[in-house]
């Protein structure tokens, strides 16, 4: 497969090696941010008739010497210029998170980590030589998911990025069996079939599947530090480091601490900072929108008001609903309300439904340290006191769970994971499900004591077929804050005549996936 370097990586590599002070073995760590470098220099390494496949520049220098690894840097002379510094910045973002979580996770060696993260990013470039026109919607596709990100490659140029490294990709086996498992997980549409979450641990496909995980993890965190306007990618990174390598929410924000400064040191290293940095320091000025949640369906306008007074007196209010109908939205919405006696305090989330029982248990009331190997943590009944905690899919922790948490919330306090000291909380509590949670309980499948303890006033969300007049204004509101450029009046008319024949059964989900689209399409063909 041949693809295109960046030239502000190559010209700097090939510096040094011209360079006597400079070590093979500080260009070897510095090819790994040339994602079609690096994998052309192991192409080479593992096709020079060697036994033994290697996985890492690094590795390869030992076995074969430095020769083979000069020659592929100076035989380099297809650029990509600093209209892709973009790419670059998503590509080495990326890599960064998935290095240091391996840090912590300990996957394997830290520049297999950081390539499984990067291979998307091959798939793109190996797409971008095929297709020139798919220069112009590149930049549009690193900020939506990879779901959709798919989707639109293939309806837009009969081909997506995993599969040009399903195509190319033939060695090393690491990094082929890792792009045969995203092929698995993604179809054609991109929706994902399957999370293989339960592989064994000694299962052969065990490290492909952690890697893969990474890959999800790293997506998620580069997405939320490049585009804080995509909201979900920071909860997305938050829930996905707790669920797979139980990273508590300040471990994450630490860990995008330091990628942000790794990053800054490697513009000025690369020198780029003048475009690069640019990127972070517009996402870092980004303020935040205040989130209003309106209908024009007078039924359900109704139960909104009825949810907003039950807000504004100190109520829990239980959202309820269809997959992707706008839970996150209205939770936000109700915090950010004037009326809110509390919206000036700490507003902390939980999905609950990312973690084992005893992960949870942590994440709630923390730990003392020192029993049973945990460190010494505090947990979000202390980290949100006096503010709202928010509990997302509820109705997902096992049943005597919740009778637990219905015993903590009748006394008033708790206790930390191994801890003998009674810890008073003031806390407000917001839930959300896919079930009415009180109608749950009546039949069993949700634990009485603990609806008992919350007193929930619920509040469904219906999904769009039920409440096809509020699709025109959601449509706007993707079309502005994606910046789709979807303004023609006619091609709009048309498209709400659409959205009457349509059930979409993922709500916004699919609603946000057509506008891509055809977003993209008007990137791709204006």
């Amino acid at each position: 497969m041949r693809t295109a370097v960046f030239r502000h990586t190559l010209a700097l590599l090939r510096d040094s090696i011209h360079n006597e002070r400079v070590s093979i073995k500080a260009i070897a760590e510095r090819i790994r941010y040339d994602p079609g470098l690096y994998f052309a220099t192991l192409s080479a390494l593992n096709l020079s008739g060697r036994q033994e496949e290697v996985t890492t520049i690094s590795q390869a220098i030992s076995m074969i010497g430095t020769d083979l690894l000069e020659r592929t840097i100076l035989e380099q002379d297809h650029f990509l210029e600093r209209e892709y510094l973009l790419l670059w910045t998503y590509a080495v973002l990326c890599g960064e998170i998935a290095a240091h979580v391996n840090d912590h996770a300990a996957i394997g060696a830290d520049e297999e980590a950081f390539f499984a993260a990067v291979l998307p990013v091959l798939g793109m470039l190996a797409l971008l030589e095929q297709k020139p026109l798919y220069r112009r919607v590149i930049d549009f596709l690193l900020r939506v998911p990879i779901e959709d990100r798919i989707y639109i490659e293939r309806q837009l140029f009969g081909t997506d990025h995993i599969e040009q490294l399903r195509m190319h990709v033939v060695s090393p086996k690491l990094y082929r069996d890792l792009v045969s498992l995203m092929g698995v997980i993604f179809g054609p549409d991109g929706k994902r079939r399957e999370r293989l979450e339960q592989t064994g641990r000694l299962s052969i496909g065990f490290k492909t599947l952690q890697l893969f995980q990474l890959r999800d993890v790293a997506d998620a965190g580069a997405q939320s530090l490049l585009f804080p306007l995509v909201v979900e990618a920071r909860e997305q990174f938050q829930e996905l480091s707790k669920r797979f390598f139980k990273l508590s929410e300040k471990d994450t924000e630490e860990l995008l601490s330091d990628v942000i400064a790794s990053f800054e040191s490697l513009c000025t290293e690369f020198k780029v900072d003048d475009v690069a940095l640019a990127y972070i320091a517009e996402a870092q000025s980004y303020q935040y929108p205040v989130y209003l949640f309106a209908t024009n369906n007078k039924a359900f306008d109704i139960e909104l008001h009825k949810a907003f007074q039950a807000n504004a007196a100190g109520q829990t209010v239980l959202i309820y609903g269809e997959p992707n109908v706008g839970k996150r939205l209205l939770a936000a919405a109700l915090r950010d309300r004037p009326d809110n006696p509390r919206r000036l305090k700490a507003f902390l989330a939980l999905h609950c439904g990312s973690m084992n029982a005893e992960t949870l248990e942590i994440e709630l009331f923390g730990a003392k340290g020192g029993f049973m190997g945990l460190e010494k943590q505090k947990g979000l009944f202390e980290l949100a006191h006096g503010g709202t905690l928010f509990l997302k899919d509820i109705d997902r922790i096992p049943v005597h769970q919740q009778d637990k948490l219905a015993e903590v919330l009748k006394a008033g306090a708790f206790f930390r994971i191994g801890g003998t000291d009674a810890i008073p909380f003031d806390l407000k509590f917001m839930l959300s499900t896919r079930l009415n949670i009180v109608e749950e309980a009546t039949a069993g499948r949700f634990s009485p004591a603990l609806v008992e303890a919350l007193s929930p006033f619920p509040i469904r969300i219906p999904p769009l077929r039920e409440r096809r007049e509020d699709i025109p204004f959601i449509a706007e509101g993707i079309i502005e804050k994606y910046q789709l450029g979807l303004y023609d009046e006619v091609m709009l008319l048309g498209l709400y005549e659409y959205f009457d024949r349509q059930e979409f059964p993922d709500n916004l989900r699919d609603l946000k996936r057509l506008l891509f689209f055809l977003g993209a399409k008007h990137l791709a063909y204006a």
